[in-house]
């Protein structure tokens, strides 16, 4: 019995440290088509560390999870670089209002 607690506990406190996500939203620098869809879930999912793809014909914006101890977002740009696509990362709204602000 104790030997059960023990392995619980332990995976426990490996999940908790097992590293972080990240979530961010990217764009392309033209309109995406449904191949350009389908070419960026196909190819970016292999990239090492991206753990969910999920993309938006209509806001033009493709969403990414990752593992921020196995990728960045340099990383996923140059993947989107790989396959022929010009990525860049969106600004939150929070950030782009704080910086109409200070203007």
């Amino acid at each position: 019995m104790r030997f059960l607690i023990s392995i619980a506990l332990l995976m426990s406190s490996f999940m908790v440290f097992a590293g972080g996500k990240t979530t961010e939203v990217f764009t392309l620098d033209h309109q995406m088509a449904p191949t350009c869809q389908k070419k960026i879930t196909a190819n970016l999912r292999f990239e090492k560390g991206i753990v969910k793809i999920e993309t938006s014909l209509k806001e033009n914006t493709i969403t990414i999870t990752y593992d921020n101890e196995k990728t960045n977002t340099e990383q996923i740009i140059k993947a989107f670089k790989k396959i022929k696509f010009n990525a860049f990362v969106v600004k939150p709204e929070s950030e782009s209002r704080a910086e109409d602000n200070k203007k």
